[in-house]
């Protein structure tokens, strides 16, 4: 058997990019799990931070925003939360720009995919080193 076939050195090729690109990607979802978002409303009298799924988790409201009427305050303190969830989401789609699979969902499929790659190519080697073993014995 001639182990200089093309396909086994596509194969390893395939398997040390798919490993690569699996690191990336993981390190992608860490940093988006560490993602806060932050904003105010226009007139810089309310403030908010939204933590990694751009849920409110902070909202800081200055002395002249509480003299204002309980309606009005409440449009200052929406309007500075939905500024922190744009703020979280223009920093994820960033960070998801460079990944190198937008899809964060697909994280699961795409490790089986690599998974079994790598047990494809693990039998294989198997086969051929068994062979090998096998004519050697032979020899002997």
């Amino acid at each position: 058997m001639d182990f200089t076939e093309p396909h086994l050195g596509d194969l390893d090729r395939i398997l040390r990019d798919s490993e690569r690109t699996m690191r990336e990607l993981e390190q992608a979802m860490q940093e988006l799990s560490r993602l806060t978002g932050t904003g105010e409303n226009r007139a810089g009298t309310v403030t908010a931070r939204v933590d990694s799924e751009s849920r409110p988790i902070e909202v800081r409201i200055s002395a002249r925003a509480m003299r204002l009427d309980p309606d009005e305050l409440g449009e200052h303190v929406v309007e500075a939360v939905r500024a922190a969830q744009e703020d979280h989401e223009r920093q994820a789609r960033e960070l998801m720009a460079f990944s190198p699979a937008p899809d964060p969902s697909a994280l699961g499929t795409f490790r089986r995919d690599v998974e079994e790659m790598q047990d494809a190519y693990r039998r294989e080697m198997g086969e051929r080193m068994d062979g090998v073993r096998r004519r050697r014995q032979d020899d002997f």
